[in-house]
């Protein structure tokens, strides 16, 4: 009677693993839905769907965006833990922006952050920090010294209390052992003139704010690792000794309990995607520079700047 239970069982196993086998085989047979939390036309979804492009073409299915914008993304990703892992349904993930609530109101964030399963990140986009062309800061040591001189006279534009440029400000003060005086503005284009108008006196913001108001903002330093081929004038925060990288990532996820085998599929289309000419070209134009970090090294780096974020809570006590 158990052998023969025991040969049933070895049945079904074997009978489960072929058809598991031969749904992997035919995945994705339908449309993929990628949810952006962001509103159709900003950068983090331009990028999005210009990767999405490219990798359709690969998948033989289609790739489908689909905004869902709120609470600084918190609405979108809310939903997107909460879809059914089977490989349909993926996220565009953007850390440090869908880092930093779980670790400040963790009551009010619909997810965690170990429900993201990371796929690959595919751009990094440096920060910078800027001043207004006439600025009497001709260099980072020329604002570091004055805001040592002057503490928190130094009025710094951003982007919402809690977000990635003043988290980033933030790391800026304690790195350089500054204080400036944050003021929040409701956007990047508004923190941007505030700048220019002289309400504010630096920001930080994406590289491509470097590149589009060149002669109207001076870029001080950029927190890449190395500096940017498209502004190789810039020195990067760790050539002037401040021990500084800040990026925002553009990554792709899949929600918990979704396979290895698929979260392997869409690694292997992210490599390969990563390696076309026109998508580099479109990345780089859209200011999104394209990288490929695979889903063990996505992982540990989502993981590095994590920790540097619960880090910032504690030191300023952000968290609720």
């Amino acid at each position: 009677m158990a052998l023969r239970m025991n040969r049933w069982l070895l049945a079904g196993f074997a009978a489960l693993a072929t058809t598991t086998t031969a749904a992997l085989a035919e995945y994705p047979d339908r449309p993929v839905e990628v949810i952006v939390p962001f509103d159709p036309g900003g950068g983090a979804d331009t990028s999005m769907r210009t990767f999405g492009k490219y990798a359709e073409a690969l998948a033989g299915q289609a790739v489908v965006i689909v905004n869902k914008p709120g609470a600084g993304g918190a609405i979108g990703w809310a939903e997107f833990v909460r879809a059914n892992p089977e490989g349909y349904v993926l996220t565009l993930e953007t850390p440090p922006f869908n880092v930093i609530p779980p670790l400040t109101k963790p009551s009010a964030t619909g997810y965690t952050l170990d429900q993201f399963q990371h796929i690959c990140i595919f751009a990094s986009v440096p920060d910078v920090l800027l001043v207004r062309e006439d600025s009497e800061f001709k260099t980072l040591q020329d604002l570091v010294d004055y805001a040592k001189a002057n503490p928190e006279k130094i009025k710094a534009a951003n982007t919402g209390t809690l977000g990635a440029d003043f988290m980033t400000t933030l790391l800026i003060e304690e790195k350089a052992g500054v204080k400036f005086t944050q003021v929040p503005f409701t956007g990047g284009s508004q923190a941007l003139q505030g700048t220019l108008a002289g309400t504010t006196d630096m920001m930080v913001g994406g590289a491509i704010f470097a590149m589009a108001q060149k002669g109207k903002m001076r870029t001080l330093a950029i927190g890449a690792a190395e500096r940017d081929p498209a502004i190789p004038d810039v020195p990067t925060f760790r050539e002037l000794g401040f021990d500084i990288v800040s990026e925002r990532f553009r990554a792709l996820a899949a929600p918990p309990g979704t396979s290895p085998e698929v979260i392997a599929y869409w690694d292997n289309i992210c490599a390969k995607v990563s390696e076309n000419a026109d998508y580099k070209n479109e990345m780089k134009e859209g200011g999104a520079p394209p990288v490929y970090h695979g889903s063990a090294r996505a992982t540990e780096m989502i993981g590095v700047m994590t920790d540097e974020m619960k880090a910032l809570v504690d030191k300023f006590k952000l968290a609720e």
